[in-house]
């Protein structure tokens, strides 16, 4: 790939590089048109767009500041997502080796532009799969929550993707779990998923109790909360417990492990580039307030603030 070395450049070859993703419709319009922007910031009144390699940080703040305070602002989110799209495209820059520094990669979203997730501690999180066991060894032998938890905290499904499985997704023999999606601009989030031999044998004593023919889980998304709520949560200590709060104990456990990378990430979570980012992004404000923020023992959801 030749090197570029104007704006105009970048732009055209950024629309190629999207082309090929593969990343939903709406994704792209959303990376593509924010870039956009800040291109037409940079060469408002008629100024010429500056050299690739002059665009710096400030740049990038003086984008954001504007687009912050100018009439019929957008909100918050919108805001950030503006950024998460530079810090893609710059990120994309610096990779393909078309600029030596990334100018967005120092610039900081800004505190608690939204709100972040709850999540379990690792304590709180081996309290719910032992309330997950009790459970499935009591009078009903409910096998749902300990199979449910297993796999989600493993994989970091969504609920949607849990509720959707069937017996034909999961590969015994390769202890993989297929996640698919029949409409075609979401097939970009279909992937193969592997899971321990402890989630297996939750989920083969599942299908052993059940023996479901059609759905994994044959209930609704609310049935399953209701469980989690009224069922495992008392038992584990905790005031709630929800799809939500698996998937990023799953995510953090990921990002604290530092074995896979942004794509292999990305993958695993089913995310587009700027999903992902905005996750990631998430995840390290987590990581960074957690010395402060953790309390041993606490006996609540815990959220970084």
């Amino acid at each position: 790939m030749a090197t570029v070395n104007r704006l105009d450049e970048a732009l055209l070859a950024y629309a190629r590089h999207l082309e090929r993703r593969p990343i939903s419709d709406n994704t792209r319009k959303a990376f593509w048109g924010d870039v956009n922007l800040f291109a037409h910031f940079l060469t408002s009144g008629d100024r010429p767009a500056p050299p690739l390699k002059a665009i710096t940080s400030e740049h990038v703040r003086a984008f954001i500041a504007h687009e912050e305070n100018r009439k019929n602002a957008n909100s918050p989110k919108s805001i950030e997502r503006r950024l998460t799209s530079l810090k893609v495209f710059f990120r994309w820059l610096h990779q393909s080796g078309h600029i030596a520094v990334d100018p967005a990669e120092g610039v900081p979203y800004k505190p608690l532009v939204d709100p972040l997730p709850e999540y379990l501690t690792e304590a709180q999180a081996m309290a719910v799969l032992e309330a997950a066991r009790k459970i499935s060894e009591g009078m009903r032998h409910d096998t749902r929550p300990l199979a449910i938890i297993s796999l989600v905290l493993e994989t970091g499904i969504k609920k949607s993707e849990c509720l959707r499985l069937t017996r034909d997704d999961l590969d015994r023999s390769a202890r993989r779990v297929w996640i698919r999606y029949d409409k075609k601009h979401l097939k970009f989030k279909e992937r193969q998923l592997l899971i321990s031999e402890e989630c297996l044998r939750a989920l083969d004593m599942h299908l052993q109790r059940y023996q479901p023919h059609g759905r994994l889980f044959d209930c609704t998304g609310r049935n399953l909360e209701y469980i989690f709520n009224r069922k495992v949560a008392p038992l584990a200590g905790l005031e709630a417990l929800t799809f939500e709060m698996l998937r990023w104990t799953c995510a953090l456990r990921d990002y604290r492990a530092g074995a896979m990378d942004d794509e292999q990430l990305q993958y695993k979570y089913g995310l587009s580039p700027l999903a992902w980012s905005e996750m990631e992004a998430k995840l390290a404000r987590i990581v960074k307030g957690e010395g402060d923020a953790f309390i041993a023992g606490r006996a609540t959801p815990h959220r970084a603030d």
